[in-house]
């Protein structure tokens, strides 16, 4: 048997499973299992490729939006029975049920995320009000949205997730430079939307300097505002490890760039303080190794490895490596948050570190990943994570 055929069979199975659990949990609400069955059966007709969708930790995404569908019942205003069905794949084939459900009117595709995300029911509920004719703008959001911003917002790219998409249009219709856009949504403020009105200040901080900020020191930028006000403060050390408290009152009032620079690199070096060191339990994702054979005989093969970093020696070592602040990670990772993964390239006997990877261990997926001096991935490199990914199921949120 072929890697692709074997493949096609783990998937029916474990495809098999998610629906199994999936009448296991509706069991006890018959209307909703009902309207559950319903759809079950008409995707099978008629949008088989709904099930192709991919699998995450044992979640399936197709099955997942079935089940969510149902639980809406009560939004319906169509019978599954009549619907058209589709022959696209998984993502068309969920917003054409979506819309043929519940909607009076249109909406971006993307929008149809909310029905697979598994913790999305206030998602869920914004497109069944966006589909009944509120502005997008009107709904409870987690950021003031203006008209300029849901404009942008609703022309976004089908494959975007809404919280992305939401971020990218806030920061564009503020007028934030193209660069400095992607600098900041190669960081977990991409789909991290908490405390929107303070980053709004951050962000018209940037705007205002513009012309003095460097990509490569947004990502440090936004690591140092998040460990002193929304994450946490450094109070001491004992053996190395850190004991914080929250700093709320921190603002950016009255601040400028130079202070902030200062500031950051200030408690950047201060990362590399602690002799000691903490350690965390692995996480079940499997590494990654890729030989590749040198062409002509000229130059040494060259062998890529994505290892995960399991201690806070490791962190402060790659941060040193890559000129970044990996290190302040450490906390996040002791306490399950967070996944810290570092790609390097080995030529003979050295050894270069090259990316390093942030993943969120709860949803599965990448949300960052940072280069030397914080340049994002792009190239030979992201087409590594992109594969790497893919083998370890794991959604990139990047």
């Amino acid at each position: 048997m072929s890697w692709s055929e074997r493949y096609v069979q783990d998937h029916k199975q474990r495809t098999d499973c998610a629906i199994h659990r999936a009448c296991a949990q509706l069991a006890s609400d018959p209307p909703t299992f009902k309207k559950f069955q319903e759809m079950l059966t008409c995707s099978r007709k008629l949008a088989p490729r709904l099930f192709d969708a991919p699998i995450f930790d044992g979640r399936h995404l197709g099955v997942d939006a079935l089940v969510n569908l149902s639980r809406f019942r009560d939004a319906h205003l169509r019978s599954a029975i009549d619907w058209a069905g589709t022959s696209s794949s998984w993502r068309p084939a969920i917003s054409s049920l979506a819309h043929h459900l519940v909607c009076d009117y249109e909406v971006p595709e993307f929008l149809a995320s909310s029905w697979w995300d598994s913790v999305a029911d206030k998602k869920r509920s914004w497109f069944v009000a966006h589909s009944r004719g509120a502005s997008f703008q009107s709904l409870n959001l987690p950021i003031v949205m203006t008209r300029k911003m849901e404009h942008i917002f609703l022309a976004s790219e089908d494959h975007l997730s809404i919280e992305y998409a939401i971020r990218k249009a806030e920061l564009l219709a503020l007028g934030v430079a193209a660069d400095l856009v992607a600098a900041i949504m190669s960081t977990r403020l991409a789909t991290d939307l908490r405390d929107g009105g303070f980053w709004r200040t951050v962000w018209l901080f940037l705007i205002a300097n513009a012309s003095d900020v460097e990509p490569t020191q947004i990502g440090p930028m936004i690591d140092y505002i998040q460990a002193v006000r929304g994450d946490q403060r450094l109070l001491g050390q004992q053996d190395g490890i850190g004991f914080y408290s929250p700093q709320s009152e921190f603002s950016m009032k009255g601040r400028t760039l130079q202070s902030m620079l200062r500031l950051m690199r200030d408690w950047h070096r201060s990362l590399g303080g602690g002799s000691a060191s903490f350690s965390w339990v692995r996480s079940p994702i499997e590494p990654l190794l890729v030989e590749e054979p040198s062409r002509d005989g000229s130059e040494l093969p060259r062998r890529w490895q994505m290892m995960e970093l399991t201690n806070s020696a490791q962190l402060r070592r790659e941060g040193a490596g890559l000129h970044h602040c990996v290190a302040s990670y450490a906390d996040r990772c002791n306490r399950g948050t967070s996944s810290i993964w570092s790609l390097r390239l080995w030529q003979g006997e050295k050894i270069h570190h090259v990316m390093t990877v942030e993943v969120d261990p709860k949803r599965r997926a990448v949300i960052q990943a940072r280069g030397l001096a914080n340049r994002a991935a792009s190239g030979k490199l992201l087409r590594l994570l992109q594969d790497w990914a893919t083998r370890e199921r794991l959604q990139m949120a990047l």
